[in-house]
């Protein structure tokens, strides 16, 4: 399993300087190291997350997203939803696990099941943002 901390601090419960580094640079929180040290605790169990590809764990208010190849999204799931749920269980927190292919089809799965109208790339002094586009009569769906 390849995940956004080193392999010596998912086995270990204290954190090298480098991963240390990444929580206070905001890379990663420190509730997405857990959830991650919780999926490699599970992967000694299930085989299909051994050869997963995490790249990053979002940990918001009451969802939790974590990012990883297309094709691994089936694997991280799980068979009926079962590593999910584990999460779920463990953390109180919803969780969406989306492939990373392209920014537009990552963030229509991330609204889901709001429907996304449109989005945009926005360029002002110097930095890039998104706009996206969502009638009002969908921010009721809205997951988070």
């Amino acid at each position: 399993m390849k995940a956004p901390i080193c392999s010596i601090c998912l086995q270990s419960d204290i954190l090298c300087a480098s991963c240390r580094n990444n929580i206070e640079a905001g890379k990663i929180t420190k509730q997405g190291v857990e959830i991650i040290k919780n999926l490699h605790k599970l992967s000694k169990t299930v085989k299909s997350l051994e050869t997963v590809n995490i790249e990053k764990v979002i940990d918001l208010a009451s969802l939790v997203v974590i990012l990883c190849q297309k094709n691994d999204v089936a694997n991280i799931v799980g068979k009926s939803g079962r590593i999910t749920n584990e999460i779920r269980k463990n953390f109180g927190k919803q969780v969406k696990v989306i492939g990373k292919d392209d920014y537009k089809s990552a963030i229509s799965s991330l609204m889901f099941p709001a429907k996304v109208d449109g989005i945009g790339k926005l360029y002002s002094s110097g930095t890039e943002s998104l706009k996206i586009a969502i009638q009002k009569n969908q921010l009721r769906n809205l997951p988070a």
